[in-house]
This record gives structure tokens, C-alpha cells and sequence, in this order.
């Protein structure tokens, strides 16, 4: 079980999954305080950062770096772009359903989100971050 966890792509799941789970529970903590659209922007943007800090500890094993986590939104905009289009693919020129589409859309965004991820993270870089 233990070289199950080795694996990088394995670890990038998982820590997708906490990630996810840990941006939704801030998401719903900040609704007593403010707008669901306030609650969403905040959550969102600290899951950015708090994926950067958890693959680059966890999955990819590399120090923090300033100039990784201020190029590392990039792969949430990459994402998102290259979802829409395969979203639009599928419901417009395949016919899968709308409701049923997302699901091979993030089935195939995973790959590629992990080899972005591993680029920026891994690439040689400059200054630690706090070294």
C-alpha cells in the first residue's frame, strides 16, 4: 500500500480531494459572514494557494517558491478554459447530455492539470520561499 502513495498522480488526487473538501467547508464557514458571491471568490482564490502549497509539499516534494505560487493560478485558468471547450464539445457536437458531460470533462482536465502542476512546481526555480 505504501508504493500506492509514491505514486504522483495518486497523491495529486488525493490532495485534489482534501483540497476540494477544505475550500467547500471555508466556502460554507464564510456564508455567516458574507455573500455566497464574497463567500465563493475568498474560497476560491485560497484553494489556488492552497493547492500550490499542497502539491508542492505533498505531491511533488519541492520547496515553496514566490515565483511558483504567483505563475501557479495559471493552471486554474488553463483549466478552466480547456473545460468550457471540452464541455462544449461534448454537449454540442458529441450530444452527452449537460448533466452528464462534466464528468469525462474532469476525467480528462486531470492529466493535464497534473502535468501543469508538475511544471511549474518542479521546474528549476529561484528563491525559496522564507530562504
Amino acid at each position: 500500500m505504501t508504493k500506492f502513495f509514491e505514486s504522483e498522480i495518486v497523491r495529486f488526487v488525493i490532495v485534489g480531494g482534501v483540497n476540494t473538501g477544505l475550500t467547500q467547508l471555508l466556502y460554507m464557514g464564510l456564508l455567516f459572514v458574507m455573500s455566497y458571491t464574497a463567500s465563493y471568490t475568498v474560497s476560491y482564490v485560497a484553494g489556488i494557494f492552497l493547492s500550490y502549497w499542497l502539491n508542492s509539499r505533498y505531491v511533488f516534494r519541492q520547496p515553496l517558491q514566490w515565483s511558483k505560487a504567483l505563475q501557479f493560478p495559471l493552471v486554474y485558468l488553463a483549466q478552466y478554459v480547456l473545460g468550457v471547450a471540452l464541455l462544449y464539445v461534448m454537449i454540442e457536437w458529441l450530444g452527452v447530455h449537460e448533466m452528464i458531460a462534466p464528468l469525462p470533462v474532469v476525467a480528462l482536465i486531470v492529466p493535464v492539470t497534473f502535468l501543469m502542476s508538475r511544471y511549474i512546481i518542479k521546474r528549476p526555480g529561484k528563491t525559496p520561499v522564507g530562504g
